[in-house]
């Protein structure tokens, strides 16, 4: 893991920005690993916000946010958040204005699946999580769970669920240790996101979290 952040950082010195407004898959920079704030304090000043101003994260942001989603911490390839069984079963995908993006945990990359503005799919039509720089959309891959029958299904949803809940949570700290504010749906218009963003047919839509720097009247 050391290797693979060292490799990323090295590469980053000479790609000083890195534009979301292109509709390209996207190599992000090696997450910040110091924060702001300490854990202790993200917690206590974690709240939800719902009124945004319409402003994009910069590279260091979002690579930040991705990593606390979903982001591998050691060189075994485990993750920062837990899952049942060890089965990473849960993919993020990062709604902006100029597409979505799964989110590439192995190479800390955004994968375009689709270009164009679908914030609205992603947030439900509710206007101000469209203002939100990025809207993390959650969903469960059954796949994975193919080789795994003694797990019925109704455990694999409820590992899932509580896989997502982690992740969110950790998110959440994130967006705090940057002055940034989110919170949590479970408004999405499930079926065209699955449809827009090319799932496969069995994929399940969790939830979506919104992130995004936060209106001055609220804070």
């Amino acid at each position: 893991m050391k290797k693979f952040l060292a490799t990323v950082a090295a590469a980053m010195i000479f790609l000083p920005s890195v534009s979301f407004a292109a509709p390209n898959d996207i190599t992000l920079p090696a997450p910040n690993l110091k924060g702001k704030v300490s854990v202790m304090q993200a917690l206590s000043q974690r709240k939800s916000t719902r009124e945004f101003v319409e402003r994009e994260l910069n590279a260091s942001q979002m690579s930040k946010i991705l990593y606390a989603a979903n982001g591998i911490n050691r060189e075994n390839g485990k993750r920062v958040n837990p899952a049942g069984m060890g089965i990473y079963c849960v993919e993020v995908y990062a709604v902006t204005k100029s597409g979505i993006y799964r989110y590439d945990s192995a190479n800390h990359k955004m994968i375009l699946t689709a270009a164009g503005d679908y914030r609205k799919i992603a947030t439900n039509g509710e206007e101000n999580p469209m203002k939100a720089a990025v809207n993390l959309v959650y969903v469960e891959n059954p796949s994975v769970w193919a080789n795994m029958e003694s797990i019925d299904r109704e455990k694999q949803i409820f590992f899932a669920d509580i896989m997502t809940g982690s992740m969110i949570q950790s998110v959440a700290l994130a967006a705090e240790s940057e002055g940034l504010g989110g919170y949590v749906r479970g408004g999405v218009m499930r079926e065209e996101f699955k449809k827009v963003a090319k799932l496969p047919a069995d994929s399940r839509v969790i939830l979506s979290q919104s992130v995004g720097h936060i209106s001055k009247e609220v804070k």
